[in-house]
């Protein structure tokens, strides 16, 4: 029931609502089993088992959902075994055999769940660990309890003198997996906080505390390689008369629509953020400073030649772009931001939708180029970025390695 009260508040969180259904059907079918004698022997016994092994497929559905992966359609092959093997007269008729149908396939279900959280990325590798471990265990029980109860052929619970024992080691894992769960769900909860506090609501970019702390984690990577620390300042041109002509969910728009660009065209060790208003800033760990201009332009130019399409309107911005770069052992924030700050005032003074470079104690504005040169030139700079982001992402390897 709380698991279905936490969904109700937040329906995209489709886990809860697996986890609690699970729950739910675990339940009933224990509810119907223990009604034995008093209802008809098909419900307490065939509808009973089939509804508690329902809650394998629901759990499993659950992990998957917990992972941002969609369902298995092999969700529902421990209920599935349940029924094919009732197919069989000796297995319906049979004590022994039904509990010991009854176990392969819950020992079917832990095994499935173990193997889906062995891809998964969710939470930390400990935990999934010890997720992966007390399923297995669990799996292990059914099997040797399905073994023994077959072998032995008791007719009915007070005859398996083991069963005690079985259950209470169930009982064990069932509250363990539990535990494990109801953690990584804490964690999750924690982890989406902090990235509230970290992101700015709009655009989903970090805001300026979150380019301060992935800023500490550029510093060091760039550190380690010898690398420089870039940083670049964006800031769309006129966009007070975006908001004043097209309205402000216009301007909304066109926010989200630069920072789409941004993030498809920054090397994967990149991070991007929104300093405030119509003011973003990128942080890279680069060679030298023709690494950033490489970004900053082909930026530039993706955001000119991309209108945004809003309310039948047509609004077309540019930006204005100053970098900086400094080595690793000297590089400070506040220090990158003024320098950036700089070069930016330098490209707005010269016209606009202008990427300005800050090189020793000069600014320098990139050259633009001829309108006949510029298809020619933007893909050659893409080209150029693609490379950049492929070097990147393997120096980040190399790096976390």
């Amino acid at each position: 029931m709380l698991l279905a009260v936490v969904w109700l508040r937040a329906r995209s969180e489709k886990h809860y609502l697996m986890f609690a259904l699970g729950f739910a059907a675990h339940a009933t079918g224990i509810v119907l089993v223990t009604f034995r004698g008093q209802i008809p022997d098909f419900v307490s016994i065939h509808v009973a088992n089939f509804t508690a092994l329902s809650a394998y497929g629901f759990w499993l559905s659950g992990v998957r959902y917990l992972d941002a992966r969609p369902p298995l359609s092999i969700a529902a092959i421990p209920s599935l075994i349940w029924v094919a093997g009732n197919l069989l007269p000796i297995v319906r008729e049979t004590f022994a055999y039904r509990v010991a149908l009854y176990d392969i396939a819950a020992a079917t279900g832990y095994l499935m769940m173990a193997a889906v959280v062995t891809t998964a990325r969710f939470s930390s590798d400990r935990h999934r660990k010890a997720l992966i471990g007390i399923w297995l265990t669990q799996a292990l029980l059914n099997l040797g309890f399905a073994v023994a109860v077959a072998i032995n052929n008791p007719a009915n619970f007070k005859e398996i003198s083991i069963s005690g024992l079985v259950g209470i080691a169930g009982i064990v894992g069932f509250v363990g997996s539990i535990a494990v769960l109801a953690k990584i769900l804490m964690d999750r909860s924690a982890d989406r906080l902090r990235m509230l506090a970290l992101t700015d609501p709009l655009t989903g970019a970090l805001n300026r505390r979150g380019l301060l702390d992935e800023f500490e984690t550029i510093r060091n990577r760039a550190g380690e390689t010898k690398r420089n620390v870039a940083l670049l300042v964006f800031d769309l041109d006129r966009f007070k008369k975006i908001n004043d002509s097209h309205g402000h969910q216009a301007g909304d728009a066109v926010l989200t629509s630069f920072t789409q660009s941004c993030r498809s065209l920054m090397p994967s060790n990149a991070c991007f953020g929104r300093s405030g208003g119509e003011e973003f800033a990128a942080l890279l760990d680069v060679t030298s400073m023709h690494d950033a201009v490489l970004v900053a332009e082909a930026i530039r130019r993706t955001v000119a030649d991309k209108p945004v399409a809003f309310g039948g309107q047509i609004i077309r911005a540019t930006v204005s772009i100053g970098i900086t770069t400094l080595p690793a052992a000297e590089a400070d924030f506040d220090r990158l931001m003024s320098g950036a700050d700089r070069a930016l005032y330098k490209a707005k003074a010269r016209g606009r939708n202008r990427t300005a470079v800050l090189t020793g104690e000069k600014v320098l504005c990139v050259p633009s180029s001829t309108p006949q040169a510029i298809d020619e030139q933007a893909d050659r700079q893409v080209a150029a970025l693609r490379r950049l982001q492929t070097v990147a992402s393997s120096q980040q390897d190399l790096y976390r390695s």
